[in-house]
């Protein structure tokens, strides 16, 4: 590789996790990059970050770059190959995140749009100090030497990952937008039609459920920070890009992936765990964000949110050729269609529920005679079965 670099793993692995092999069925080739790779999904369009492994690199000239660029950089030393990015350290003062393939400006933009910046100095989140710009967005992004946990150590550590990204997220509550239900819901519709999926699933939201600026946070980028764990934001997945539109989606659905990958890693014993999970990082967000109502399957909930979050780690596994991952995804949607029956059921049920009690109203309004009085007391009866059968056939939000 050059002058200045060494290899901190023992070679490039033959297919690094970041390249979607059984999706573009190419050899992973980084000089082929940039003229885009087809795949079923939409062409794949990257750069050949193999150029960035040389200290020479990093002397010249960068028109797209930001932020305090390391201008002299002696040493290169490649630390990881994670899902998303090629990790390297530069002279053992900073970390740099090559990104193959760009799928957008998320990372930059915590940093370069001042009142997200602003905001994000009080959460658990390493900063990017700079970074480079390219067609299709951030190309890569500087930041502070850091040494990010093992994954496999993070599953024990689920409680302590829900509060971090509860910590995070309170830091944007002033900048959420109102709940763009429509659009949340033709990605999901989006995600479907491009993985051929037998399930089909909407949501009404309640108000509460709003938006939040991006900050993608996984497993693998995950550091031992003051006062906790803190997250290295990390650009959408690949095949996020590829399948779906980009949008501000709500805290519960960033809560809802990292909750999956968890549990895909064997990380919740049962329901209860899975509950303490988002009262951890629900603690310190307004109390409306995780009220009855706003996680009630029947709003659309936490299971909404869960099935995206296992949609997108079906397509992963797809474009990865990850055989496990697929079969528990798999595992996991046939449920889909259990609950679906339930929530089919459950909306007869309200609709018996508000029908009685509308005939009741109507009876002590307009009513009279012998009859109006029991017609009432019926119709009250019938409404309050009806709400109990519907309370207790609604699935639970865990």
């Amino acid at each position: 590789m050059g002058d200045g670099v060494s290899e901190a793993v023992p070679g490039q692995p033959p297919v690094p996790p970041w390249y979607p092999n059984a999706l573009v069925e190419a050899p992973c080739d980084a000089a082929r990059f940039s003229a885009g790779l087809p795949s079923p999904w939409g062409r794949l369009h990257g750069w050949d970050y193999t150029a960035a492994l040389s200290p020479a690199w990093w002397t010249t000239a960068k028109t797209k770059a930001w932020g305090n660029w390391p201008e002299k950089v002696d040493r290169i030393t490649v630390v990881a190959h994670t899902q998303r990015a090629v990790v390297i350290d530069l002279d053992e003062r900073w970390t740099a995140h090559l990104y193959p393939f760009p799928t957008g400006k998320e990372v930059s933009t915590l940093a370069l749009y001042s009142p997200w910046a602003e905001a994000l100095k009080q959460a658990p989140l390493v900063m990017p100090v700079a970074g480079l710009h390219g067609e299709h967005g951030d190309i890569l992004a500087v930041f502070p030497k850091h040494d990010c946990v093992p994954s496999t150590s993070l599953v024990g550590r689920a409680d302590a990952l829900a509060e971090g990204l509860g910590r995070l997220h309170q830091t944007l509550v002033p900048h959420a937008t109102p709940n763009t239900e429509r659009r949340w819901n033709d990605r999901l519709k989006t995600m479907e039609d491009g993985l051929k999926s037998t399930t089909l699933w909407r949501a009404s939201h309640t108000k509460h459920v709003v938006g939040l600026p991006s900050v993608e946070v996984g497993l693998d980028a995950v550091v031992e920070g003051e006062g906790g764990l803190h997250f290295v934001p990390q650009p959408r997945s690949v095949v996020d890009r590829l399948l779906a539109p980009a949008e501000r989606l709500p805290g519960v659905a960033m809560a809802a992936k990292l909750e999956q990958r968890l549990a895909l890693s064997g990380a919740f014993e049962g329901v209860e765990a899975r509950r303490t999970f988002y009262e951890r990082w629900g603690a310190l967000l307004p109390p409306a964000w995780t009220s009855s109502a706003s996680v009630s399957t029947v709003n659309g909930g936490v299971w909404i949110w869960r099935y995206e979050a296992i949609l997108l780690m079906l397509a992963e596994a797809r474009a990865h050729g990850l055989t496990d991952q697929a079969a528990q995804c798999d595992r996991w949607l046939l449920d889909v269609s259990r609950i679906q029956a339930r929530l089919g059921e459950l909306r007869t049920v309200h609709a018996v529920r508000k029908g009685a009690l509308y005939a009741a109203i109507a009876a002590a309004l307009i009513g009279s005679g012998p009859l109006q009085v029991p017609f009432i007391a019926g119709s009250l009866a019938v409404g309050a079965a009806a709400h109990l059968v519907h309370r207790k056939r609604t699935p639970p939000p865990y």
